[in-house]
């Protein structure tokens, strides 16, 4: 099987209605969503930071919860939901909302639904191949 780097920056390949689905077409939109999924993961641990030190900042000021976390956690949530990651994600129904990809749970688990969806391709093609 023939794997093509077609697509960069989180883009879907699209694939023509009127012809039967591309085996190569569709792993490489899954290798894209894999991408698109690490994104996501520095996304996360960089919010995660961000988050820490926010919390740092409330407990030194001594106020307590000012709602600088709860901004900058909507602020980032509109961000994400404007990236080609995003889009990709939500063309190939992978989720459903941002709030998927900022859980590490959904994330682990739209990643294990992508590796047994490649696996199972790959697989299909090879029996294909075996019996031509």
């Amino acid at each position: 099987m023939k794997i093509y780097k077609i697509a960069e920056n989180f883009a879907i390949i699209p694939q023509s209605p009127n012809t039967q689905n591309d085996p190569n077409v569709q792993i490489q939109n899954l290798q894209n969503a894999q991408g698109a999924l690490e994104y996501f993961n520095e996304v996360i641990q960089a919010s995660e930071a961000i988050m820490t030190s926010l919390r740092n900042l409330e407990d030194t000021l001594g106020l307590g919860d000012i709602g600088l976390r709860a901004q900058l956690t909507e602020t980032i949530k509109a961000a994400l939901q404007q990236t080609p990651a995003f889009n990709l994600l939500a063309q190939m129904n992978l989720i459903s909302s941002i709030d998927n990809l900022l859980n590490q749970n959904e994330l682990n688990n739209i990643k294990t639904l992508i590796m047994t969806n490649i696996s199972s391709m790959s697989q299909q093609y090879t029996a294909q191949q075996n019996h031509q």
